[in-house]
């Protein structure tokens, strides 16, 4: 198995909050579980535990850390879990993120609260467990981290100025991360376009969600959307020896929409 042995941690891993469906975090932690990782389940989400029941009744390892990232008491204290539980970090999955407040927004109309708030979830989250992770990391000759980002990093979305600017800024940190500790450590990101996940779906009919999906769907030249497992898969390839001479990069996981001109003649 891929990953027997290693220690996984990953942020924002809590299950759909709904009904305890799909969401990326979750999958990316189910994932390692199954190629043998012991994996520490990090969320502000009491739905976190329920990702680490999983894991550990389809006889995997898993503990749930539930801490808010956007304190840096919590997070350290979540690092120094990791280390009494098992002793090592093997890699780090920054997947943590905020929506919370009014944010679906340009800049003018942006409440400066909410701004700072998703700025502290989103890129300092990242930031702060890089920070104090890498050195239980480097106790044990290094390892990998993979931060989730977005396509926003590089298109913007109309109306949702602060999630472009801090997926933009965790590519940037990204790439510092895989210049600062190089050898022992490889930092890389995966940008996803429209990603299926139940916290997005709203209480759509069984008929309204296909409608919504398929119109999606019409926008990607693979002409169906994203799902968690997809992007799950990208993660374990960054984080394995299978891509041990990819450092600092951003993958790009949106089915060719960023190829393909959306004009039409």
């Amino acid at each position: 198995m891929e990953f027997s042995g290693k220690v996984v941690l990953v942020t924002g891993a809590a299950v759909g909050h709904k009904k305890g469906g799909p969401s990326i975090g979750s999958a990316i932690a189910f994932a390692f579980a199954k190629q043998g990782a012991k994996v520490a389940v990090l969320d502000i989400l009491d739905q976190g535990a329920i990702t680490a029941e999983h894991i550990n009744k389809n006889k995997g390892k898993a503990i749930f850390i539930k801490a808010n990232v956007s304190s840096t008491t919590e997070v350290i204290n979540a690092i120094k879990i990791v280390e009494k539980t098992f002793g090592r970090l093997d890699c780090l999955v920054n997947c943590a993120a905020s929506y919370k407040g009014k944010i679906h927004n340009n800049v003018v109309n942006t409440p400066e609260e909410d701004w700072k708030n998703v700025i502290d979830v989103n890129l300092n989250g990242y930031f702060r467990l890089a920070k104090h992770a890498i050195p239980l990391m480097l106790k044990n000759g290094g390892g990998t981290i993979v931060n989730i980002s977005s396509m926003s990093a590089f298109k913007a979305t109309n109306e949702f100025a602060v999630y472009d600017v801090t997926k933009a800024a965790i590519n940037g940190l990204t790439r510092s991360l895989a210049a600062d500790f190089a050898p022992k450590i490889r930092a890389n990101a995966v940008c996803p376009g429209f990603v299926r996940i139940e916290n997005s779906e709203n209480n759509r009919s069984p008929a309204e969600l296909k409608a919504w999906l398929d119109g999606i769907a019409k926008g990607y030249p693979l002409q169906r959307v994203c799902t968690v497992n997809e992007v799950a898969n990208v993660v374990l390839f960054l984080a394995s020896d299978k891509s041990s001479y990819i450092n600092g990069q951003c993958i790009v996981v949106d089915g060719g929409r960023s190829v393909v001109s959306q004009h039409t003649f």
